[in-house]
This record gives C-alpha cells, structure tokens and sequence, in this order.
C-alpha cells in the first residue's frame, strides 16, 4: 500500500544540518549541533542533508508542509492559516527565485525579517513568523534562522476584537427573528446562542443534534472524532428558538440524513447542495449580505464569539465548564482543583439551561410579566410552558381557576382593618 505522505527532501526528521553552528541560537538549544540530536518533533533534520541550486516551488513546499504527520494532525484551518502566511511571505520575497542552498544560509534570514518589517503589522509579526516558521521547517526542510531575542526583540500580543454592544446584537436579532429562511435563521441562531466558531458549525451534522420528546434538546460534537480547532468537546443545550428553527430547516432540507450537514452548502444564488457541508468562508458571506439586505451594522461570526462569552461571565456567572462546552473551549487546567472538578456532560447542560433559559439572546427576548400585586411563581411557570408548546390549554386553565378559587377565599376571610368600616 502507498504511504499517502510526500518524502521529505533530504535526511531523515531528527537533529540538524552539519554546519549550522550556533550563529542561529537562542540560548535554548534551537541552532546547536550538540542539542537536539534526536530532535523534537518540531525540528527539521539535517544530518546528511544535500542542498542543492535548484530553484524551491512555493506550492510544493506546501505540499510537503500539509503532508507532515504533526501538522496533519492539527486542525485544517490552522493549516490553511499557516499556509497562507508562508504563500505572503514567498510572494513579497520572490522566493521561487532562490534554492535551497541560498535560503539555508544569510539569505533566508534576511528575507524573513524584511518581510516582516516591511510588510506585517506589529501585531501580527509574532503570529505570522509562527507560521512562516512552521513552514519552513517542515515543507522547506530547513533550520529556522532567526533568533527572537537577537533578531526581533518582544513584540506584541495580537490585538484582540471588542465585544460589540448589545445594542448591535439587538438589531440584528430583531431582524433576524422575522428572517423567512430556516437556514439563515439557524446559522444566525447557532452563532449567537452559542458563540461556537464558524469552522465548529460548518462541521454539525445531524446525528450530533440530540432529541427530546421528538424535538432537538441539545448538540454534541466530539472534538477529537470531528478534528475540531483545539480537539475542544462541544455540549450546548438548546434554547427554544433555535430547537423550534431546527425542526423548519430539517422540514426544508426535506429530511436529512444522519451524516448530512446541519449547514450545507448554500451560495449567495440560492444553489444548495444538500451532502456538502457550508464553510466558513460562505458563513462570513451570508452575514455580509444579511447586512447590506437590511441595513444591519457591521457583525463578524468572531464578534460573536466575544459577545457569548461576555454575557457568560456577567453575574450570575455560567460556570467555566458549562462555558467551555457551550462555546467548543479547551478546558484549563491551572491547577489540581480543575484537574478533579470535571463533572459531566449532563450537569454542565443544567448549568446552561439555569443561567440560559433563552440562551444568550434571552436578554432581548425572554418574557417579562408586570401585573398589579403578586403572581405566583408557578402560574409564571405555567404560562411559559404553555407558549412554549409543553403544556396545554387545560392545564392552564385548571391552575388559574385555582388561583382564583384560592385568591377569593383569602379576600373573603381578611379581616377588616380598624377605621375602614
């Protein structure tokens, strides 16, 4: 059977190319021949390496890059992510105009670091030489030659995205809730009620939908199984808009099979293909011509993720497990008390379902009853349960003819206060 990997050029993938002394170090053993002889697993090996004058191709190099067993075990859209970087990088240095040989010594790291200055924005640098970095070790087969501390000092963090305000939020679901497309609808349920990634929605299927008394209660996604950014697990309970939305888009999918995409792939033109999943390229689009249909203020899929999670950590507080199952987060593990308070799927549902009736959006939409003097808890209850389909009219009407049987003996037995004969 063919080994569906591409051979690396060159040696083996453990220690490094004899003669690449110390020049490159970090003081961490990255560019010494006596550290890392057996490598890494993060490492290129050069031992016994031929480099050659033949001109590199950029796209075979990505090639070889995917084709990694490490880099093929992560995720597709770091992947792409890190390929995208290094096709930036081979473009503005005309690298397919060098060889191996050139870029393994000065020239590499010359055109490395001119890329950088000239071309990235300082928030981006320490992102884009991640990648760039990755790339060269594994598809160029290549020893990294740049030194942080030497050449590029401390850089910033990446900026991080605003949370958008509530008032943004609650625009686009006033219009979205009169949206007439089940599929709009769920996508715009499935990113606002849960704050998952587009990559993590694009991946649903239907089997992953869970049902209750013939309606979807939930959704579970297991990370590892579905190659999930981060292998992270996903458990979201469902609120009501978006259970009742699933059943309409099954219903115009024309019932769908269990391996079928919740999401298929559905363009701008209205051509759908029921078998192939959505991607987040066309999730992205979808909400850029939602917003140029009606007017809406400018809202990422990203944006939304940061929304989710503020609300999530406004009091009360949804626990840091429910939150991470909700959104698809790796759980952190800072110390031995989150290593044992690992409960299960079950009881971080409830813990939705307590702080998110309505999911997120329940904010703007969950019921708010103003009535003269004291109504029961129950009867408010009751109510809900009766618009949201899961008591009938019998029921509510037996429980507030007791209340009022109830109420009519305690104003018939009060006692008449002194001076108000």
């Amino acid at each position: 059977m063919k080994s569906s990997l591409i051979p690396m050029v060159g040696a083996p993938e453990s220690g490094r190319m004899e003669g690449q002394h110390a020049a490159y170090g970090d003081g961490h053993g990255h560019g010494s021949t006596e550290a890392n002889q057996l490598g890494t697993g993060d490492e290129c090996d050069q031992s016994a390496f031929e480099l050659d004058d033949t001109t590199v191709k950029v796209e075979a190099i990505i090639e070889r890059f995917v084709a990694h067993p490490s880099i093929r075990m992560k995720a597709k859209s770091t992947q792409t992510t890190y390929s995208c970087m290094f096709r930036r990088f081979a473009k503005a240095a005309q690298l397919e105009d060098y060889s191996r040989r050139q870029l393994a010594g000065a020239k590499g790291q010359r055109l490395i670091l001119e890329h950088i200055v000239d071309n990235i924005p300082i928030r981006s640098r320490k992102s884009t030489l991640s990648g760039i970095e990755k790339v060269w070790k594994f598809g160029l087969n290549l020893p990294w030659p740049i030194d942080n501390d030497r050449d590029i000092g401390k850089l910033p963090r990446s900026k991080r995205r605003f949370t958008p305000h509530d008032d943004i939020v609650r625009a686009w679901n006033d219009r979205m809730v009169l949206e007439p497309s089940p599929y709009l609808r769920v996508q715009w349920l499935l990113l606002a009620q849960s704050g998952q990634r587009p990559q993590t929605i694009s991946k649903l299927r239907w089997h992953h939908v869970r049902y209750e008394q013939n309606k979807p209660c939930d959704i579970r996604v297991n990370g590892a199984d579905e190659e999930l950014k981060t292998f992270a697990d996903v458990a979201m309970r469902l609120p009501p808009d978006l259970s009742d939305a699933l059943v309409e888009l099954r219903k115009w999918l024309k019932d769908p099979g269990a391996n079928d995409p919740v999401l298929p792939w559905f363009d701008g033109w209205g051509a759908l293909e029921r078998t192939r999943s959505t991607s987040p390229y066309l999730i992205r689009s979808h909400m850029e011509r939602l917003a140029r249909k009606y007017g809406l203020p400018k809202l990422l899929p990203c944006e939304m993720r940061h929304w989710v999670t503020s609300k999530c950590r406004e009091e009360p507080r949804l626990h840091e497990q429910a939150r991470a199952f909700l959104q698809g987060h790796e759980q952190q593990i800072r110390d031995m008390g989150d290593h044992y308070d690992n409960c299960d799927v079950e009881t971080n549902l409830a813990r939705q379902a307590e702080k998110f009736p309505y999911g997120p959006l329940g904010v703007f939409t969950q019921p708010k009853v103003e009535i003269m003097g004291d109504l029961p808890s129950d009867i408010v209850a009751t109510l809900l349960e009766y618009r949201d389909n899961n008591k009938g009219i019998t029921e509510v009407t037996n429980m507030l003819e007791q209340w009022r049987l109830t109420a009519k003996q305690e104003v018939a037995f009060k006692p008449i206060e002194k001076g108000h004969l």
